[in-house]
């Protein structure tokens, strides 16, 4: 009975993701000139089908694929199992194109996303998730901290400081389009978030139930405190920013949702909340480049944040198949998310830096002055999102 609960719950949980996919389409359409909404939008999608085939191919080759469905011991969902993990990878290559766009050309990003899954994400995937190095030293990342946020934070950090900032960036208006369409998509992500508790597929459903509250908290908490900042240095908060925030909360909790108490997420999501409210709006004007998004001060930061949250607030008494946290008398945790923070960090950041500049030498990524001038949406897909 356990078991076809959990592939019942594993099936909302894939489908929950494709939502989330969705929702990252929208949120960033929204936030982009309006020149460039298509584009913006098509990324996502694009990456969805391409990871999904990716993921599907590379791990098959490898042998991650049966490393991974052996250490959930159900060998019976192990196509399904994949499927989620697919999109989980296409969710962290769609963050990427976040940081890139309105300057990006659109076949280059298709070759570069199929590299970067099999030469960043696939090894990262399998160091944490697998048999790999850092599962051996007992890393926690419950739903993609490094996995996916870490790795596509720095990334995109990596690609928007290669590929420079885009055309009149500083100097030139380039407000949002449609920020109810990003409110819009910040809403589909938050509900397709909970599809992550699909993580837990060889633990009990009280767990799963434990991981979703988790989520929520962490969330609402995170929405209110970059609302609180931003009130604060500004006199008044956006809504805009309020979902950002929520966002932050998501990804942040991501590690630690299946290992962490309802109070531990509330003080994850504080942090999350302010401490990306300053990179975004602080530390990113400070150093000028151009995260076209704030892929790596969202996604990025809040990885990091949530990976080394969790080596503090694990606890055996919410999932007994997890470990203590340093503030549960157990240091060497925390250590260890540290340790995984690092590696995160250097396979993305040199894994990317590596591809793109290859890549460089066949193709160039930027779709050029001409293209950017018109928008992205007529010169690369022959289409616009608004008429008149």
């Amino acid at each position: 009975m356990e078991s076809t609960v959990h592939t019942l719950w594993l099936l909302a949980s894939a489908t929950l993701l494709v939502l989330t996919v969705t929702g990252i389409a929208l949120f960033y359409g929204g936030m982009v000139r309006k020149k460039n909404v298509m584009n913006t939008m098509a990324l996502p999608f694009a990456a969805l089908a391409l990871a999904s085939i990716a993921w599907g191919l590379v791990t098959n080759l490898t042998g991650l694929g049966r490393d991974m469905e052996s250490s959930i011991g159900q060998a019976a969902i192990g196509p399904l199992w994949s499927a989620y993990h697919g999109i989980m990878a296409a969710i962290a290559l769609a963050l990427v194109a976040g940081g890139i766009v309105e300057r990006l050309r659109f076949s280059f990003f298709l070759l570069f996303g199929l590299c970067w899954i099999g030469a960043v994400y696939v090894p990262l995937a399998w160091w944490i998730w697998g048999n790999g190095w850092l599962a051996s030293l007992g890393c926690l990342d419950f739903a993609g901290g490094a996995v996916i946020h870490i790795s596509a934070g720095v990334s995109a950090l990596v690609l928007a400081l290669v590929v420079g900032p885009r055309r009149g960036y500083g100097r030139i208006d380039m407000m949002p389009n449609h920020l109810p369409l990003s409110f819009c998509g910040a809403g589909l992500m938050w509900v397709g978030w909970f599809g992550f508790t699909g993580a837990a597929v060889s633990v009990p459903m009280t767990t799963v139930t434990g991981a979703f509250v988790a989520i929520h908290l962490s969330a609402v908490t995170a929405a209110l405190s970059w609302a609180a900042a931003e009130w604060l240095q500004r006199d008044k908060p956006t809504a805009l920013g309020a979902v950002s925030g929520a966002v932050a909360g998501l990804v942040a909790v991501s590690p630690a949702a299946a290992y962490v108490s309802p109070a531990s997420a509330l003080v994850i999501g504080l942090g999350a909340g302010s401490l990306c409210y300053m990179v975004v709006n602080y530390v990113k004007l400070i150093l000028g480049y151009d995260d076209s998004l704030d892929v790596f001060g969202m996604h990025g930061v809040a990885g990091t944040w949530g990976m080394i949250a969790t080596g503090l607030f694990a606890s055996t008494e919410v999932n007994a198949a997890g470990n203590d946290g340093l503030f549960f008398g157990y240091p060497y945790q925390f250590f260890v998310q540290v340790v995984a923070v690092c590696a995160a960090w250097a396979l993305a950041g040199g894994g990317s830096w590596l591809l793109l500049k290859g890549l460089m030498w066949f193709v160039n990524p930027r779709a050029g002055d001409e293209a950017e001038t018109m928008g992205l949406d007529l010169h690369q897909h022959g289409e616009k999102g608004y008429t008149g």
